[in-house]
């Protein structure tokens, strides 16, 4: 309980980051995302419908997606997020602090890429092509914030079409510096390794495969200063698992010693889901 608590209240602030950057740093300077929010900002400029409102609403439909493959905790953050996005839309006021486009393309993309990569690294998303991404990611091992970049090149040619090409190429590189916060945030690889030194071996092994269903390779091993018998567990996963991964092995046994390594590649079978 105290987990989920915290997860809501970070999740929250970063949906209140997200609504900032936009509100303080792009929408007033006409920089749009990519994806729904880039879709809620065309509606907003041509009925004056606020943006939080559109973006809720183009989002009730990919909550069922992501409730098939992505399962009922992160559509109930995601739903969380959203909500707390599209309050902070409408009443954080649309207003430039800086005239400076260059400068508020960047910074706003950067805080808009942090808040999506911490939501998503907690086991949620700010809903639109989060959940597409997410799901594609998961099915195809590819990278979050690359499949976010990509999606949105659709939003950006509307963009240039309608604000003009000079504007776009600016919403380019903020689109371009929040997908690689996203990245730098969440982390950079599909896989990774965990190597757990622990005493509790059986408890931690099973618990371990009831978590994700996948091989764990147990290994002897003695502490060299205890000289007390030990096992090394080592698993690979995917990094969706990383943070039910960890609270597993610290509900088991908070003193065990886990090494967390990016993985390149693996070879042989893998389970993706």
């Amino acid at each position: 309980m105290f987990r989920l608590i915290f997860q809501m209240i970070v999740i929250g602030l970063c949906s209140m980051l997200f609504g900032f950057a936009f509100n303080i740093f792009l929408i007033p300077h006409k920089l749009t995302s990519g994806g729904v929010t880039g879709i809620a900002f065309f509606i907003h400029h041509f009925s004056q419908i606020n943006t939080g409102w559109v973006i809720l609403a183009i989002n009730l439909p990919l909550f069922f997606l992501g409730l098939k493959f992505l399962g009922k905790r992160f559509v109930l953050l995601t739903g969380y997020a959203v909500v707390i996005l599209s309050f902070s839309m409408k009443f954080i006021p649309i207003h430039a602090i800086s005239r400076d486009i260059l400068l508020s393309s960047i910074i706003g993309g950067a805080l808009y890429g942090i808040s999506v990569g911490i939501i998503i690294r907690l086991g949620g998303s700010t809903g639109g092509t989060d959940i597409i991404s997410l799901t594609l990611a998961k099915q195809k091992n590819m990278q979050v914030g690359f499949l976010n970049t990509c999606m949105n090149l659709l939003v950006v040619g509307i963009s240039g079409l309608i604000f003009g090409w000079n504007i776009t190429l600016y919403t380019v590189i903020a689109i371009y510096v929040a997908g690689r916060a996203v990245d730098m945030v969440y982390t950079t690889h599909n896989k990774l390794t965990l190597t757990i030194v622990t005493e509790k071996y059986e408890e931690l092994t099973e618990a371990l495969l009831r978590l994700h269903a996948r091989g764990v390779t147990v290994t002897n091993a003695e502490g060299a200063y205890t000289h007390k018998p030990k096992k090394v567990l080592t698993t690979v996963i995917t990094k969706f698992e990383l943070n039910e991964t960890k609270h597993t092995i610290r509900t088991v046994d908070s003193k065990a010693f886990v090494n967390i390594m990016q993985t390149m590649e693996v070879v042989g079978r893998f389970r993706k889901d």
